[in-house]
């Protein structure tokens, strides 16, 4: 039986992610955790995500991808949970065992296998239309209109609470981050509902110094846009 990784003999770490992909969750959680990794950009744009060296990391060329110790790790769940549990001083993720940790892995799994979707659907909806245009766009218009209902739940969601998971910052946040960054793309181009509370918990995420220490890191490698809100520069 394998011994677990701990804190005081952690594994070398190297991530994989692309700017502003759904990747940045796992970049803000090791950047919180205190762990040390390296970070390598894969251009998804540029398709570097299809080409050999990559698919000798992750043969489905998809970000993110953490190598721990000679293995790879793959999925945002997956790497978030990893992080917090070698890092577990951080209290990134509730212990195992507990109510508060099914809730962590409630919201990662409601955002990867229902947030996420939606998303793609409007940005990459020949991912279940196929090749006709009529069908991406009728998939395109079904997703903005499934986008707003996720919105608002993710307001009741999180109630009058300061984070996702009560009043500890959580890689459950981290991953949230994403989407919010994501609601202020040009494709959307449908006007989404009031999300004062999702609002506020970005806007307290970008107070913290791991947030802003990713987001200058990727927007180096690839200057994507803020949402307006966020008016305080990052150094470059």
């Amino acid at each position: 039986m394998n011994e677990p990784e701990t804190r005081a003999t952690p594994p070398a770490l190297t991530l994989y992610y692309s700017p502003k992909a759904c990747s940045l969750a796992s970049h803000i959680a090791l950047e919180a955790s205190g762990l040390a990794y390296r970070a390598v950009s894969v251009d998804i744009r540029a398709g570097q995500n299809r080409q050999a060296a990559y698919l000798k990391i992750h043969p489905g060329g998809i970000v993110p991808a953490l190598e721990a110790g000679g293995e790879v790790i793959t999925e945002s769940q997956a790497i978030l949970t990893y992080v917090a549990d070698l890092a577990p001083e951080s209290e990134l993720i509730p212990r195992p065992g507990t109510r508060a940790r099914a809730r962590a892995h409630e919201w990662m799994n409601w955002i990867s296998s229902t947030l996420h979707v939606r998303y793609r659907s409007i940005f990459r909806p020949q991912t279940y239309a196929g090749e006709s245009a009529a069908a991406a766009d009728a998939v395109r218009e079904h997703a903005r209109l499934k986008l707003a209902d996720a919105l608002i739940e993710i307001e009741a969601r999180l109630g009058q609470q300061p984070y996702a998971l009560d009043t500890q910052f959580s890689v459950v946040d981290a991953y949230l981050f994403v989407f919010y960054l994501w609601s202020h793309d040009e494709r959307i181009a449908t006007e989404l509902p009031q999300r004062p509370r999702y609002q506020a918990l970005a806007a307290r995420l970008f107070e913290r110094p791991a947030v802003r220490t990713v987001l200058a890191r990727e927007r180096a490698v690839r200057a994507y846009d803020l949402p307006p809100e966020f008016s305080i520069a990052i150094p470059e």
